[in-house]
């Protein structure tokens, strides 16, 4: 694909455009200084964005300047690099911080998509429809991820958060599917592909693909073991259904927070385990993690509901 130095001055053109109603604030924040300076490398990066977003998705057809003037998700990607230069060159009190904050507020207006300007976004960031896609404070991504409509990058709690490390942080070449939420200040690895509608609150390896199937999964290493689906068999009691189930090396373990166990299998067939927790847990989110003895792991999450009884004998 073939693009020619126009884009450069596309981009910054549009850039001018977007500051224009904004230019006395912008030249308090930035202390007068040149407007070269100030836009370099925020449309160096914006550019970037530009040409993988225009090569990555098939209906710009390779039109960069497509991609610039109709797609809304890439003009709130622009905003941000804007409003993200902003803050670098102002601080992050005062003037530069309500400047940078009225940017993306007025882009989330336009577009849907609100990406904070304090986030740390690298080189190459895609936002594909976008609408509904939110960026924390202090969520920090690598190079070249790509981020559907839907996805929230947030921290756990709804109210009273800590103002210190609270979204993710996403590693190189990060794929995150529609309405995927990652939450808290969790760690997703290089080259990992998250499904749509996942629902992460826990770090994530090199490589991993993280779908919805009936249940959340983590898949690492090859093939060899698989999982479709997971119900309750009395309690502490679990079917697991899938294949590459039967090899006696097949290490099952149960993951609660802060600790893991070896789990019991108490029948095992090809295509289904019978599993028993070493012990129970009430409220605590657990999972079950299969190991093969190539290497690759499958982790999922099982239903809470039926992990354990209370005193008077009820699921809890």
């Amino acid at each position: 694909m073939n693009f020619d130095d126009g884009v450069h001055a596309a981009v910054e053109e549009t850039a001018a455009e977007i500051l224009g109603p904004w230019l006395p604030q912008v030249r308090a924040v930035t202390r007068r200084a040149p407007w070269d300076t100030v836009l370099a490398e925020p449309v160096e990066l914006a550019v970037g964005d530009l040409l993988e977003l225009a090569t990555q998705d098939p209906a710009a057809g390779g039109s960069w300047e497509l991609v610039l003037r109709t797609y809304r998700a890439y003009r709130a990607v622009l905003v941000y690099r804007l409003a993200h230069a902003l803050l670098e060159h102002g601080g992050r009190e005062g003037p530069a911080e309500t400047l940078a904050r009225r940017l993306s507020e007025q882009a989330k207006v336009e577009t849907g998509v609100e990406l904070h300007p304090a986030a740390r976004i690298g080189p190459r960031f895609m936002v594909d429809h976008g609408y509904g896609t939110v960026v924390g404070e202090t969520a920090v991504l690598g190079s070249d991820c790509y981020l559907l409509q839907g996805v929230v990058l947030g921290s756990i709690k709804i109210h009273n958060n800590p103002s210190s490390k609270r979204h993710p942080t996403l590693g190189d070449r990060v794929g995150v599917g529609a309405f995927a939420s990652i939450l808290g200040p969790v760690v997703i690895g290089d080259d990992v592909l998250i499904g749509a509608h996942a629902f992460i609150k826990h770090d994530v390896p090199d490589g991993a693909c993280v779908s919805v199937l009936h249940q959340y999964q983590v898949v690492t290493g090859s093939a060899e073991v698989a999982v479709s689906g997971v119900e309750p068999a009395g309690v502490g009691r679990f079917l697991v259904h899938g294949a590459g189930l039967h090899d006696p090396e097949l290490r099952v373990e149960q993951l609660t927070r802060d600790r893991s166990a070896q789990a019991a299998v108490l029948e095992r067939a090809s295509e289904r385990l019978l599993v028993e927790l070493p012990e129970t847990v009430a409220a605590a989110e657990t999972r079950l993690r299969l190991s093969g003895p190539g290497g690759s792991s499958v982790t999922v999450a099982l239903p809470r509901a039926r992990l354990a009884r209370d005193a008077g004998g009820r699921h809890v």
